[in-house]
């Protein structure tokens, strides 16, 4: 459009828009490939999956039309995370950027580093109840039917119904930002709220979001939806309003890559290099030997403010410990009342039933056969910077494999001395194209083309209309009305005010005469 404006001295004189330019593009590429955007983002993830040893999971979910309706896909990289970090797991359908407004939902945990990651991906057409049971059905499916122990999400009636009807044994945590159950009864009374409906039904949820109620339950230290809120944000980088389907799986795949290539480099960091002391007791010493940095670096935290407290023996005690056993299971990290407990009766290591696994360094470990094989793309798309992304991302991974134990290490050392020397001899410029028999089935191998979804609507209130809940009403101050500062009257300002153009009209004429 730049081009075309310079050409006829302006893009107001070009007598079309960005639109439309798009919409041409949108249908000759129709014309020259004969597929629909959808129909390209699913034989892109079929050939992924093709690539990978047949190692993705792909679910798709069609109306009468034959237009997609529903999309989850699982990359096996995330099928391996949620073996090792799947306990929490914490969703939202908020992010709507692409061509179609489709809500995107990444489902997202937390790694033993504490770090964002990544457990699958959906597209939905709405936010009914029979959606989202459907996507949470399949991306069950998808993990192995081994649901999460929490389920952290914001609070929608049809979100709440599908999680208990696919989620029986889990725990819905609708996170909401109000008032702690302590002062529930003050609260209400002051502001006269004892008959809101709206509160009422948010206080007999309160073993779903207070913190008394669910500080038993393991949450990996989350207590909202913000996680999911931030991985929205990082895709911001990837993506746009104008991504359409294809781009956008292309995309999400990227950055997932990046997102276990920082994992990776954490990893590096933890087990490299050492953390630095500050009691320089052996019970440290001992967690430094344990957790990741981030998780070490909490641990120290609680054990600083364990010096503190003054321990003696009392049955209180007895009491205080199953409260800070409670304490454990909410976080998985020992609490400074226990450390002070372990330092008094001069505990040099940590035991191992208070040791959360999922935050040791070796919590992402590979046991056992590979359970994926990493795709590197099409190389004749790549350039020499992708090609040396996609394969720093690959070797980390066979080296974090290769480390597990000496036979592992021998094997791994001794295919890289017999390989090296075969891959030196290779061309330069020889670099393999894709062949078409290897290629994933396209539009022709399919029954029917799936068609490309409609635009999604939105399924929350018009802003004229939304209900505001009773915080964002309290100490609201009304605005005065608008009065001019000409005359002093109200209903309007200066710009408009008669009496000002009144009297400059008589002073124009004034001067004229």
């Amino acid at each position: 459009m730049n081009v075309i404006g310079n050409i006829h001295g302006g893009n107001d004189k070009v007598g079309f828009n960005v639109q439309h330019v798009r919409n041409v593009l949108r249908d000759e590429r129709k014309k020259r490939f004969e597929i629909s955007d959808a129909q390209a983002g699913l034989d892109l993830l079929h050939r992924l999956n093709e690539e990978s040893g047949s190692k993705y999971f792909i679910r798709t979910e069609v109306d009468e039309e034959n237009r997609l309706k529903c999309l989850v896909w699982i990359d096996p990289r995330c099928i391996m995370a949620y073996q090792s970090f799947g306990d929490v797991m914490a969703f939202d359908t908020t992010y709507r950027t692409n061509r179609y407004a489709m809500p995107f939902v990444p489902f997202t945990g937390v790694n033993h580093h504490y770090q964002s990651v990544i457990f699958g991906f959906a597209l939905m057409r709405d936010e009914h109840a029979s959606t989202f049971e459907w996507i949470l059905r399949t991306w069950l499916e998808g993990v192995g039917n081994n649901p999460p122990l929490t389920i952290i999400t914001d609070q929608d009636q049809a979100m709440e119904s599908a999680i208990a009807t696919d989620f029986n044994n889990c725990i819905y945590k609708s996170l909401t930002e109000c008032v702690f159950e302590a002062r529930w009864a003050s609260f209400v009374e002051k502001y006269h709220l004892q008959d809101h409906k709206w509160l009422k039904g948010l206080y007999e949820l309160k073993h779903k979001w207070i913190p008394v109620y669910t500080r038993n339950k393991f949450s990996a230290f989350q207590n909202s939806t913000s996680r999911s809120e931030g991985m929205n944000s990082y895709f911001d980088k990837y993506v746009s309003s104008a991504t359409g389907l294809k781009e956008f799986i292309e995309n999400a795949q990227k950055a997932l890559a990046r997102q276990f290539m920082r994992e990776e480099e954490e990893d590096y960091v933890t087990i490299n290099l050492k953390h630095p002391m500050k009691l320089h007791t052996t019970l440290e010493y001992h967690a430094s030997c344990i957790y990741t940095k981030e998780m070490f670096r909490r641990f120290q935290d609680e054990l600083v403010e364990s010096s503190k407290y003054f321990v003696e023996k009392t049955d209180e005690l007895v009491k205080k410990g199953r409260e800070w056993g409670i304490m454990l299971e909410y976080s998985g990290l020992p609490c400074r009342h226990l450390l002070a407990v372990f330092t008094k009766k001069r505990v040099s290591e940590i035991p191992p039933y208070y040791i959360n696994w999922r935050w040791t360094m070796h919590a992402n470990r590979v046991d056992g056969v590979l359970p994926y094989n990493l795709d590197v793309g099409q190389s004749h798309e790549m350039t020499s910077t992708d090609r040396f992304n996609s394969m720093t991302m690959l070797t980390m991974s066979f080296c974090q494999s290769s480390i597990a134990s000496k036979e592992r290490y021998d094997y791994a050392v001794g295919v890289m001395n017999r390989e090296i020397p075969i891959l030196e001899k290779m061309s330069v410029d020889g670099i393999k194209s894709y062949e078409s028999n290897s290629q994933a089935p396209n539009a022709s191998d399919h029954e029917e083309t799936i068609l490309d979804p409609i635009m999604s609507q939105t399924k929350g209130r018009k802003k004229d209309v939304r209900f505001k809940s009773p915080i964002e009403s309290i100490g609201k101050k009304e605005k005065p009305p608008r009065r001019c500062t000409y005359c002093q009257m109200e209903g309007h300002d200066k710009r408009k005010c008669a009496s000002r153009l009144e009297d400059l009209k008589n002073v124009q004429e004034s001067q004229y005469n």
